[in-house]
């Protein structure tokens, strides 16, 4: 394994400090608005971000819906598995795209698995880290890495100091930070 790039290292840092600071639940909605904002970078409009009800994240781009189910890691890995009502809410909408969004462990190197939700429908027992690393979209997880250590190393004090409502809100508004 290569030593961690500066963008890397500064994301590890920033997560083990939020890790240190915010509760678990405060710490899942601020990675959950790190999410939106990632997006933001990648190019979508970001229509909804919701703490409660599904999806977690909606949002558009090139005339295409995504929903996004968000999962952070708080103390390592641990089998994952999405109940009826995330998949209804993922994959109910006739050509909308629905993706698991999971954050890694801020334990291990940070990164993101985005799995699409169809891959995990029929799956009746929960999926571990490498069941999800194998499910998912490779390059769009390499994708949301770049975007999450960057986002990480160039915000990480401004997203440490700002409540996730208000991150939530900036990404609707289209306001990068």
């Amino acid at each position: 394994m290569n030593a961690p790039d500066s963008a890397e290292a500064a994301a590890l840092n920033c997560l083990e400090a939020l890790l240190l600071e915010l509760s678990p639940q405060e710490f899942g909605n601020r990675l959950q608005a790190v999410a939106a904002h990632i997006l933001l970078r990648l190019g979508y409009h970001i229509a909804a971000v919701k703490w409660q009800g599904h999806p977690d994240i909606a949002a558009w781009r090139e005339g295409v819906e995504y929903r996004f189910e968000v999962e952070a890691q708080v103390t390592g890995p641990r089998p994952r598995r999405l109940e009826k009502e995330d998949f209804d809410s993922l994959l109910g909408v006739p050509n909308a795209k629905g993706y698991y969004a999971l954050a890694s462990s801020p334990h291990a190197r940070p990164r993101w698995l985005l799995v699409p939700a169809s891959s995990l429908v029929s799956r009746k027992l929960p999926s571990r880290n490498a069941l999800l690393g194998a499910l998912s979209d490779e390059d769009y997880s390499a994708a949301w890495t770049t975007e999450y250590h960057r986002l990480l190393q160039a915000s990480g004090r401004l997203i440490r100091q700002t409540p996730s409502g208000e991150l939530g809100q900036m990404a609707v508004e289209g306001r990068r930070i």
